[in-house]
């Protein structure tokens, strides 16, 4: 009893002095790799992440979640071989301390991703290296046991305590010299300049561990991977150790949000539904990771328009925000901006992870909810769903507002957000003659009441300039018919039937003018915004489609590019969608230029030097059998031969001998000569196909084209799917030299998981056949 007694207190004394996550925590953390870093950049990822360091710190990045550190069984880390040599496929040692020099000197502190559930050997499934391991540090019920290469080893440890894996060794963590060396290993981490752990698949074996290499390392932050949808799962895991965890069932709702425009889901008896609903001490939330976009597609939703809206909710709500390194520098700069600003709003409110939420409207198509910082609250509303402002709906009229995107804005109590209120903005009204403008200290910035007499401009529109980027504002004619008190910035100038607009109402929202017709199938209606969130086609849930040809379902939409989303009256319906009059046919999930199940093309293949073509496809034969039909001379040189098929296999001959290998190329026309295919029969000096290169191929999530040009040309590229289905990716100018194109898994059509790549360069054009893992 007396030995069980102090066992208790030792576990006690150990929760209570290691791994407990810090109150009132307002670090930002960001995820410093994705699944591809080490192929996309070989060898140069720590040298590419110390490159944005300097960025990372100016935009309020307090932490960074560097990628698994020592050697390993595979490029992307989870397979770890030697635990102890710093060196791998991110970079040299010499790259990776210098990182965490750079990192530790500007005061982020990193992260590392440990993973010790598993191991890998060293030249066979058991044999261990630094450290040396024998077989009794394998779990005793491994699959490993049941190859008949090791079934007779009699040494092995004891059962698993928790998830098996099947891709690596579980290790026997009950073992003492386990302990010891994973203890000794981390101590090495810190040596080098690690801060804090993030552990890789915590439910692989019992949760008591962490509580021992926490307790020994004391890390400056701690989060594990607890991959499930059920908060009690996660949060059971939480209290066995004092770590945070990430917060998946926040990411599992949020997703639902976008793909629903429902925003119910983030309310539960009035406080948020993930796991910051119950413990958001002790949460990390987040919206993508390495893993997800591969291992959860279904979830794949996020795309430029909305993924903003996304850490509008992370970055205003409590738990520690966590950032994909994408999202944050891959996605383009209105992205990254989008982030920054609201780190920006996160950090100048004083939000943290324990920070009150006050839930006031969460219902389909609306969200609105007050957060209370120690600085200050902030009010976000998310949705397209009518709600004005703070001060509009009775909240106080020291609102301003502070960040805002697709379907989202932030406004911030007191202060001038926005930017801080600096620099400057010009406003525009229609059917006043006077601006009066204050800032949130009450100074007024144009002069006395009733202000300064504005300047006729284009359009009709009367315009005057205020000294601030952010300020409240009161229309009149001269004191007379004045309007509410106002409030904007900068990214929101034009006033209209008491609405503000980013750019000129009726101007053609986002720049675009004219009109469109859209195609879909599956669908009953259409509801459509423009950049302004002026509906297109009606209220919520827009206007019902018509019959058009071909089993398509059409509408018209008054803009020649739009924000989309199709639903069923409501129900069923997609995310949000953007497409523009070039390509208007929308089917699972991709735009098309054309119909995409349109039937009836041809394929006609040109070659030289070869008097055969044996061709197929989607399992039947397109010429006569091997060695295939003869190719008709077209008096030029050139051989050609015509498959009744969008795209297909091709293998040339000479009546069976001399063959090629296994060809593939789409329509309509195709020339194969020195290797490749164009598109006709004279080559363009500007481009060479041998520089043609697309990595990584296989790809998981995204993959890039790489390419030089010898002058400046017009370059289109385009990927099409077996059933000859295409998606336009580029298609622009570009000069002269190196070019690099990297597209996502998530843009192309439906496909059996192989794609051909075709890039026309003026008339030319090139393939490369590409496979989707």
């Amino acid at each position: 009893m007396m030995k069980h007694l102090l066992l208790s207190i030792a576990f006690l004394l150990l929760m209570m002095s290691a791994g407990a996550q810090a109150a009132n925590d307002g670090r930002v953390l960001l995820q410093g790799f994705y699944w591809e870093s080490s192929h996309d950049y070989p060898g140069d990822w720590y040298s590419h992440l110390e490159g944005k360091s300097a960025d990372m710190n100016a935009a309020g990045i307090d932490m960074i979640w560097l990628p698994p550190p020592s050697d390993a069984g595979s490029l992307e880390g989870y397979l770890p071989r030697e635990l102890n040599n710093f060196a791998n496929s991110y970079g040299s040692l010499a790259e990776h301390q210098s990182l965490l020099s750079t990192l530790n000197g500007l005061g982020i502190e990193a992260i590392a991703d440990i993973v010790v559930n598993h191991r890998v050997g060293s030249t066979n499934w058991v044999d261990f290296t630094n450290p040396t391991w024998g077989t009794n540090s394998i779990t005793g019920d491994d699959e490993v046991w049941s190859n008949s290469a090791y079934s007779g080893i009699s040494l092995r440890g004891n059962n698993d305590s928790g998830t098996p894996y099947a891709a690596a060794r579980d290790i026997d963590h009950s073992q003492g010299f386990v302990q010891n060396d994973i203890k000794a290993f981390l101590d090495n981490l810190k040596a080098i300049g690690y801060d804090g752990w993030r552990y890789d698949f915590v439910h692989g074996f019992d949760p008591y561990y962490f509580t021992v290499y926490n307790g020994h390392t004391n890390p400056t932050f701690s989060v594990g991977e607890n991959w499930s949808a059920n908060k009690q799962v996660v949060q059971d895991w939480v209290n066995a150790t004092g770590s945070t965890a990430f917060d998946f069932s926040t990411y599992y709702t949020l997703k639902a949000v976008i793909k629903d425009n429902n925003y119910s889901y983030l309310s539960t008896q009035g406080a948020p539904s993930g796991g910051i609903g119950w413990d958001p001490r002790h949460y990390t939330t987040f919206i993508e990771n390495h893993d997800t976009p591969d291992y959860d597609p279904g979830n794949n939703v996020l795309n430029g328009n909305n993924v903003g809206q996304s850490y509008a909710y992370l970055l205003t709500h409590p738990g520690v925000p966590c950032i994909y390194w994408p999202h944050m520098y891959e996605w383009g700069s209105a992205v990254t901006n989008e982030i920054k600003a609201l780190i920006q709003v996160r950090k100048d409110a004083g939000i943290h992870s324990e920070s009150p939420v006050t839930i006031h409207r969460s219902e389909n198509g609306l969200y609105v909810a007050s957060i209370a910082g120690d600085i200050h609250s902030v009010f976000l509303k998310m949705g397209y769903g009518n709600w004005g402002d703070p001060a509009a709906e009775g909240m106080g009229s020291t609102w301003t507002l502070a960040a805002s995107g697709t379907n989202y804005a932030v406004w911030s109590e007191g202060g001038t957000g926005g930017g801080g209120g600096g620099g400057s903005m010009t406003v525009y009204v229609q059917g006043y003659s006077h601006a009066y403008a204050w800032d949130s200290n009450q100074n007024p910035l144009l002069g006395a009441w009733p202000g300064t007499a504005m300047t006729a401009g284009a359009g009709g529109w009367n315009e005057v300039t205020i000294s601030a980027d952010c300020s409240n504002v009161i229309f009149s004619n001269n004191g007379a018919g004045q309007t509410a008190d106002l409030s904007t910035c900068n990214d929101m100038p034009y006033y209209e039937n008491g609405t503000w607009y980013a750019s000129e109402p009726g101007g053609g929202g986002g720049g675009s003018s004219g009109s469109m017709t859209v195609y879909a199938q599956g669908y009953t209606h259409a509801y459509a915004w423009d950049a302004n969130l002026n509906p297109l086609l009606g209220a919520w849930p827009g206007s019902a489609l018509g019959t058009g040809p071909n089993g398509w379902s059409e509408i018209s939409i008054s803009e020649d590019c739009a924000n989309i989303i199709f639903s069923n009256n409501g129900s069923n319906q997609t995310s949000d969608l953007y497409t523009c009059s070039d390509s208007p046919y929308y089917s699972n999930g991709a735009w098309y230029a054309t119909d995409p199940n349109g039937g009836g093309s041809t394929l006609t293949v040109y070659v030289q030097g070869y008097s055969h073509f044996y061709a197929w496809g989607d399992g039947q034969t397109y010429t006569n059998g091997w060695p295939g039909s003869t190719l008709t001379n077209n008096g030029d040189g050139w051989y050609y031969g015509v498959i009744p098929a969008n795209c297909s296999n091709v293998i040339f001959n000479n009546n069976g001998a001399n063959q090629t290998a296994d060809l593939y190329t789409c329509g309509p026309t195709s020339y194969y000569a020195n290797g490749s295919w164009s598109g006709s029969g004279s080559r363009a000096a500007i481009f060479d196909d041998n520089d043609l290169t697309i990595y990584p191929n296989p790809f998981f999530s995204q993959a890039s084209v790489s390419f030089s040009l010898k002058t400046a040309a017009h370059v289109r590229l385009e990927v099409f799917n077996t059933s000859g289905q295409s998606m336009k990716l580029f298609d622009s100018d570009l000069a002269e030299g190196g070019h690099q194109i990297t597209f996502h898994a998530s843009q192309l059509p439906p496909s059996n998981a192989m794609y051909i790549v075709r890039v026309s360069v003026n008339d030319e054009q090139y393939t490369r056949k590409i496979v989707v893992k």
